[in-house]
């Protein structure tokens, strides 16, 4: 429940307005098809769920991530007489 209240986001509210709008097109055009597409755009606007699912598509941070060239690019010095 607190994840229907919290954390109201543009995409979120863009995606609850789409399957609003789907919705209401699917009753005026009888085009009952668009009921299940305004069906997912309602689930996943009311319950914050995204494509990439509960975490986002954003990739997490880890302290053992290796840094690639640490080590191999020396600085470069002038042999300037």
């Amino acid at each position: 429940m607190n994840n229907i209240l919290k954390n109201w986001n543009v995409g979120r509210i863009i995606r609850l307005l789409a399957g609003i709008g789907l919705t209401i097109y699917a009753f005026a055009s009888k085009e009952y098809g668009f009921f299940m597409l305004a069906g997912i755009f309602l689930f996943q606007g009311i319950l914050n769920i995204s494509c990439c699912g509960l975490g986002g598509c954003s990739s997490g941070e880890t302290d053992n991530q290796k840094q690639v060239y640490k080590g191999e690019i020396q600085e470069y010095k002038s042999n300037q007489k």
